[in-house]
């Protein structure tokens, strides 16, 4: 399934554009099912987009006692450190909007390695989801294709539970992710690709230089977007 993309003019226009799909995502899932399911991304779009949601008007519109939380990736480090994914959106979004501690699903990754985190975290989006799937997905887009921690050539690509675990060898890091199944069954996929650096990528994906790559492998059955800025969609 080919994704409808939505090319802004720069950042802070995507990140704008962003934030509106957002918080109009979950003012929908809230009408309708009364409860907004959300897995995060890292990275420095999204940073941006956590931040923005933290800010007013955008901070007002949601019914944030209603939205659960949810981590599409993480390192396996405390989550007190720098390159922890949950405490760069903690300084970002969390600690800025009236969201209840017990609705933030973090990763427990102080809690032993990596593939007792990942067993542990399906259970808790088990017990939470239930039978339901994630509304939104938010994901960032690697210069080697990756989306999530779901990289080229790892086993992690063909993992059906929930979420699974994987050595990285050129970062040297142990990481937990969400998976195919659980990305595909959600009711929204946003890939966030912005800057000048991501146009080769880019360019590689939609003119089929290059098969294979892990975000070529998603087939979402919900709304599946990419939101660019003109520099990655190599447009001046």
């Amino acid at each position: 399934m080919k994704a409808e993309q939505k090319i802004l003019a720069d950042a802070a226009s995507l990140i704008e554009a962003a934030a509106e799909q957002f918080v109009s995502a979950a003012r929908s899932a809230i009408a309708k099912r009364g409860v907004f399911y959300v897995a995060l991304a890292g990275g420095s779009t999204p940073k941006g987009l956590y931040q923005k949601l933290a800010t007013s008007p955008y901070v007002e519109q949601i019914d944030w006692t209603r939205v659960h939380l949810f981590f599409g990736d993480e390192r396996c480090v405390l989550p007190s450190h720098d390159e922890s994914n949950f405490k760069m959106v903690r300084e970002a979004m969390i600690d800025h909007v009236p969201i209840p501690q017990e609705n933030v699903h973090r990763m427990p990754t102080e809690e032993g390695v990596a593939p007792e985190v990942a067993i542990r975290y399906c259970r808790i989006m088990k017990k939470i989801l239930q039978e339901q799937p994630l509304d939104l997905v938010l994901l960032g887009l690697g210069p080697d294709g990756h989306i999530a921690s779901l990289f080229p050539d790892t086993a992690a690509l063909d993992a059906t539970t929930k979420t699974t675990s994987l050595y990285v060898e050129k970062f040297e890091s142990w990481r937990v992710t969400i998976t195919y199944p659980t990305i595909n069954a959600a009711r929204q996929v946003i890939v966030f690709i912005a800057g000048e650096a991501k146009a080769e990528i880019v360019r590689d994906i939609t003119t089929d230089a290059v098969q294979g790559l892990p975000v070529q492998r998603l087939a979402p059955q919900g709304e599946y977007y990419w939101f660019m800025d003109k520099a990655a969609a190599g447009q001046q």
